[in-house]
């Protein structure tokens, strides 16, 4: 698992990072009152979806749906003569340098709130 870690770009996560606070710090911006609360549940909804797109990413960095992905490409290039273990040898080429940015930033944002939640709140 820490060797995931090598093929983490800072700029990537940056703008990861960027894209996705986004919403929590305009909602919190925009409210009348409570602002760091309403910061803080937002961060905690946004933290939430981007765990549940980071568990299904994960599954997808695994191969658990190679073999669907096999059969959708078969069924419409019926002349295909690629088998299963080249095409999920070929996938794994493609995901050896991948990172789950999703997964990452969800657990940062947990993290986050929950920083805010019980110390600052």
């Amino acid at each position: 698992m820490w060797k995931r870690f090598r093929n983490l770009k800072i700029r990537t996560l940056f703008i990861h990072i960027l894209v996705t606070a986004a919403y929590p710090v305009a909602k919190a911006v925009t409210a009348e009152q409570h602002k760091l609360t309403v910061f803080c549940d937002v961060l905690t909804i946004v933290a939430g979806i981007l765990l549940i797109a980071g568990v299904v990413y994960g599954l997808a960095l695994h191969g658990d749906f190679d073999i669907a992905g096999y059969t959708f490409r078969r069924g419409f290039r019926s002349g295909q003569k690629q088998t299963y273990d080249a095409y999920r040898k070929n996938m794994q080429e493609k995901r050896e340098d991948a990172f789950n940015y999703p997964l990452f930033v969800g657990l940062l944002y947990i993290a986050l709130s929950a920083f805010i939640a019980y110390v600052l709140l």
